[in-house]
């Protein structure tokens, strides 16, 4: 269960920001979208507002910067790959060269770690990770001076091992090393970061793994999430191609492992046809690539993380969550995580989107499950809750309303819009 998340000078962010889900005691009279825990209260779900280009898209891919490198780092000898998505504030001849740091705060099993680390364009700088269950305790430090770590905690003969062996490099995290040499504690931090998963606004990034489901037991599901949107779909299955069919130059472009198992190249579906009677006379097949909408094809994808993250407890990151699903549908979407009959594993969903009704819809979202994303004249983006404007908002206040009349910041500035598009002269 993820508590925080802060981090700096990466991409538009320069300056420290701060994601919260702690719920706030004020808002008791507000809906209960919350998770109690022996030291706090943490809300299941968070919504990101704010203008195009303020921030939103490069907030979530900080969270995915960071897991990569937690899960891929050790494996990173020679590839850079981390390095190469290294990305600083470029707007400011300080950070270019400067340092960026990433920390979370998470539960598992009502145990808090805080873990988090600092790197430049090349190195790990620092590192660190502290266990809380009664009071905090230091687990992994390191900086310059080497790595320190605690022997309750950590296997201290594989952590000399490594070290003995100058097995920790300098671009790797200590945690993934440990991790990758089975640590146990270093495999919990590892398996929360695998589970906290980042859907960017292309489907085309998600649509496989929900096309794959398809051959398993999730199937059920997806077909029911499908027919709860009224969708009119009555099967749904892979389609699946014979690997001799396939074009020599399409298998010389593909990985030899893509080829491994049943190949599929898209998505059948299933719909009944009438008579002029109304009856049902038949079925008739058709594709989700050429045959159905965008917004179906659209929850097709959502359809298997969702589920996933439902059933698993896990956290899902959504950019543009909106982009080509119905109000009606989202707002349905965003309840099944605040319920406790569909998500018993307390699940959590942070989405971004620029639906502002979801602000106004009764009973959906309690005030400190939502932030605002904003940008300077310098470029600067900045990230704010809602909660900050205590003074702009009464209970009785619509918060759609407010946002659009730019109470909250996070809205462009349009007045000007129609003469820069067809100027006088013209």
């Amino acid at each position: 269960m993820l508590v925080q998340f802060k981090f700096n000078n990466y991409k538009c962010f320069k300056d420290e920001v701060t994601l919260n889900l702690v719920a706030s005691n004020y808002f008791k009279d507000e809906p209960t979208n919350i998770y109690p825990t022996e030291y706090y209260s943490v809300v299941n779900s968070l919504a990101i507002y704010g203008a195009n280009a303020s921030g939103k898209t490069k907030l979530f891919q900080a969270f995915n910067f960071m897991r990569e490198i937690v899960l891929h780092s050790a494996n990173n000898k020679n590839n850079r790959v981390w390095q190469n998505d290294y990305d600083p504030f470029r707007f400011n001849i300080d950070t270019i060269e400067g340092h960026s740091s990433f920390e979370v705060v998470f539960l598992v099993d009502g145990v808090q770690y805080r873990y988090g680390f600092e790197v430049n364009k090349e190195v790990i700088i620092a590192e660190w990770l502290f266990r809380k269950k009664t009071k905090e305790v230091k687990v992994i430090y390191r900086d310059d001076d080497g790595v320190e770590y605690n022997k309750v905690y950590i296997n201290h003969k594989v952590a000399n091992n490594l070290k003995e062996a100058g097995m920790i490099r300098n671009d790797a995290l200590f945690l993934s090393v440990l991790s990758l040499w089975n640590d146990s504690l270093s495999s919990i931090i590892t398996k929360w970061f695998y589970n906290a998963n980042v859907l960017s606004a292309s489907i085309n990034n998600y649509l496989g793994y929900s096309l794959r489901q398809l051959d398993g037991p999730m199937k059920k599901q997806i077909l029911a999430m499908l027919n709860g949107a009224d969708l009119g779909i009555d099967d749904i299955n892979p389609n699946e191609v014979d690997f001799e069919s396939i074009p020599d130059e399409i298998k010389k472009m593909m990985p030899k492992e893509a080829f491994e198992g049943k190949i599929y190249n898209g998505v059948k579906t299933t719909h009944k046809v009438y008579d002029s009677n109304g009856l049902v006379a038949g079925t008739t097949d058709m594709t989700m690539e050429n045959d159905e909408s965008y917004g179906t094809t659209k929850l097709f994808a959502l359809s298997a993380p969702i589920i996933d993250t439902l059933r698993n407890g896990k956290i899902l990151w959504v950019d543009e969550i909106d982009h080509g699903l119905h109000y009606d549908l989202l707002v349905a979407i965003i309840r099944l995580f605040h319920s406790p009959e569909t998500n018993p594993h307390n699940a959590q969903l942070i989405i971004n989107t620029h639906n502002s009704g979801l602000l106004d819809a009764p009973n959906l979202f309690r005030r400190d499950q939502i932030y605002i994303t904003s940008k300077n004249r310098y470029g600067e983006s900045m990230l704010k809750p809602i909660t900050n404007y205590g003074s702009t908002i009464r209970k009785s206040s619509k918060l759609g309303s407010l946002y659009r009349e730019g109470k909250f910041g996070g809205v462009p500035y349009l007045d000007d819009f129609d003469n820069s598009v067809i100027s006088k002269e013209e």
